[in-house]
């Protein structure tokens, strides 16, 4: 069959598809409650049974392929289809929330609060031991998770450079502390030698 479909015009392949989606829609209108529910539970089997049976190598690259495709679909919507599809996803997702019960609401808060931790530590794996093994090659502070911005502030107290969401006055106790501007000199036996300026 796959071979037939790969041998088929395009256009073709288009009308079959269309008569597919027409079927399939009269099909589905046509279902009571009950056929419904016995069909989306028999393709959820189908579809776990199939991922149960998969390599990593295969649901790699399933999940490859769905984010390509899901990628390609939302960058061809329009703005109105895009905010129409976020509406109905918040609609549904309220819808489901509203439904829950206690239990329910808990296991999805857990789940949620799993994937959130997994997904947090998987950002910073690419910096695991990274501070025995610098490069001074590596452009550290452009990387988008670790660049913390410019000291671009000045403290009004004692002129230190500051960032910018770094609290006013730490570096000098808002001038309770005064800098003291003195050479330290080490005292060596043939001279002195200015250390730190």
């Amino acid at each position: 069959m796959a071979a037939t479909r790969a041998a088929e015009p395009l256009e073709r392949g288009q009308d079959r598809r269309e008569e597919d989606r027409a079927r399939h829609a009269a099909s589905r209108a046509a279902e009571d409650s009950e056929d419904t529910r016995t069909r989306l539970d028999g393709q959820r089997a189908r579809q776990a049974a199939s991922r149960a049976a998969e390599g990593s190598e295969d649901t790699r690259t399933r999940l490859d392929g769905q984010r390509a495709r899901q990628a390609a679909s939302r960058a061809a919507e329009s703005p109105e289809r895009r905010q129409d599809r976020r509406e109905e996803d918040r609609a549904r997702h309220a819808a489901s929330r509203v439904a829950e019960d206690p239990i329910q609401r808990r296991t999805r808060s857990e789940d949620q609060r799993r994937r959130q931790a997994a997904s947090r530590a998987t950002q910073w794996i690419f910096m695991e031991g990274e501070a025995f093994r610098y490069d001074p090659a590596n452009n550290y502070g452009s990387h988008p998770q670790l660049c913390i911005g410019q000291m671009s502030d000045v403290c009004p107290y004692c002129n230190a450079l500051k960032w910018h969401a770094e609290t006013r006055g730490m570096c000098c106790s808002g001038g309770k502390e005064k800098r003291l501007n003195r050479s330290i000199f080490w005292i060596t036996l043939e001279n002195t030698i200015p250390a730190f300026k």
